[in-house]
């Protein structure tokens, strides 16, 4: 694709005077990716029809696809190149990268979030544990730009919206001052995710080999391997053993007594070798869980407002920025009238052959739950919320409602947590 070319030729040349300093290189990437305005005149199909009638493509940096579905090479130079990432789910995964360049958004949006992660202490050179806080979270749309940055001052997540999603990549090579690469999970580790040692995969097939076979003493070997494990692969351990218990046919169980005891037990074991930093663990895998849960619910709903509502929780922990990313995507519309008539819809919507009531997950949504709803949303109390109701709806018709059962049901609700989470006095 000559306009790829073009790009890439114009980017060498300019870095070259610069003497390929990376500190600029970002800043020179999305100066030439505004230039070149490449998503008006090349659409993301043409390079998937280009791929397909080429006997041989320029060398390829992901030829297994490890990152993009598919990741296309269209311009490869000594010190830099430039591919297509094609998309076809969203992933909330926050990551941050050890090369640095600039994309842009070909087709499709995304939400963007950008992360500080204050560290508190580093484990080991592949594991640490620290506070996460959100920066900046944003919609992304066709022809947006963002530098990246290597390292930790580039700590972010991209949630395809659309599938698929497209976008133009320019980016160095992987650069040793940038390592480890971390992903992060919130709320409080950073693991390097490319770390490999054979023993530890070997452990983790046959953690696999023994859940499968449902082994009689899956669980005491577990326990045994746990009593002497380092705290990153106890991480790998019960991730493994988690991904198992809430993924396979067993584990949709997972809500009974049996496997969340089961993982309990293995829990506690950590907790006794590493003591309070296996509090994170706690609180990172109740954080998956939730996340899990929200993205089931996204697969009941084909609405494209609805999974944008979705989308949304699934991203971003906290009611105002929600709010704004509701504004910037619906301008003319109050963003909590916007939430009060989804949550409707979802209460409305059957889902078939699962054991929840709908895709809002909560039985008996009424009239009474989006006012008390709606008050929380607008900030009111708990008090006010209550006399709110009992003054719109009667003494009569509300004598027999449990208003304070129903707040407490919204704020413990999979979907509402972000958004009403924290009582106000």
């Amino acid at each position: 694709m000559e306009l790829f070319q073009k790009l890439g030729a114009e980017i060498e040349g300019a870095w070259r005077e610069q003497n390929f300093n990376e500190d600029i290189f970002p800043g020179l990437a999305a100066e030439a990716l505004l230039r070149a305005d490449l998503p008006s005149k090349v659409a993301a199909w043409d390079v998937i029809e280009w791929t397909l009638q080429q006997t041989e493509l320029p060398p390829q940096k992901d030829p297994h696809a490890n990152f993009g579905e598919p990741p296309i090479t269209l311009y490869s130079g000594p010190r830099f190149y430039i591919d297509v990432y094609f998309w076809l789910d969203g992933t909330t995964q926050v990551h941050q990268h050890a090369f640095c360049g600039a994309f842009q958004v070909l087709l499709g949006s995304s939400i963007h979030s950008w992360y500080e992660f204050e560290r508190t202490e580093s484990v080991n050179v592949f594991t640490e544990i620290g506070k996460m806080r959100l920066k900046v979270c944003e919609l992304l749309k066709v022809g947006d730009i963002q530098e990246i940055l290597a390292g930790r001052q580039y700590i972010h997540s991209l949630f395809h919206l659309d599938q698929p999603s497209v976008t133009i990549v320019v980016r160095t090579d992987k650069s040793p001052l940038h390592r480890p690469q971390f992903s992060y999970h919130k709320p409080s580790i950073a693991l390097d995710p490319f770390f490999d040692h054979e023993t530890t995969t070997k452990h983790l097939q046959s953690i696999r080999a023994l859940l499968i076979s449902k082994h009689p003493d899956t669980d005491r070997m577990l326990s045994t391997l746990l009593e002497s494990s380092d705290f990153q692969t106890s991480i790998a351990i019960l991730t493994t053993v988690r991904e198992f218990l809430s993924g396979s046919p067993f584990g949709q169980l997972f809500n009974l007594e049996g496997p969340a005891e089961r993982f309990k037990r293995l829990l506690e074991v950590v907790s006794r070798r590493h003591g309070p930093k296996a509090e994170n663990l706690s609180a990172v895998f109740r954080h998956r869980d939730r996340v899990n849960e929200i993205v089931r619910r996204r697969n009941y709903v084909t609405d494209p407002e609805h999974r944008f509502f979705f989308a949304l929780l699934l991203n971003v922990d906290d009611k105002d920025p929600i709010l704004r990313l509701i504004s910037t995507r619906f301008p003319d519309f109050d963003p909590v009238s916007k939430i009060l008539d989804w949550s409707y819809d979802l209460a409305q919507t059957r889902v078939v052959g699962v054991s929840i009531p709908n895709a809002l997950g909560l039985e008996d949504f009424n009239d009474f739950d989006l006012s008390l709803l709606e008050d929380l949303l607008r900030g009111r109390s708990d008090a006010e919320a209550r006399e709110r109701v009992m003054t719109e709806y009667g003494s009569e018709r509300t004598a027999a409602i449990d208003l304070d059962g129903k707040l407490a049901r919204l704020r413990e609700s999979v979907i509402f947590q972000p958004l009403v989470s924290e009582p106000t006095s």
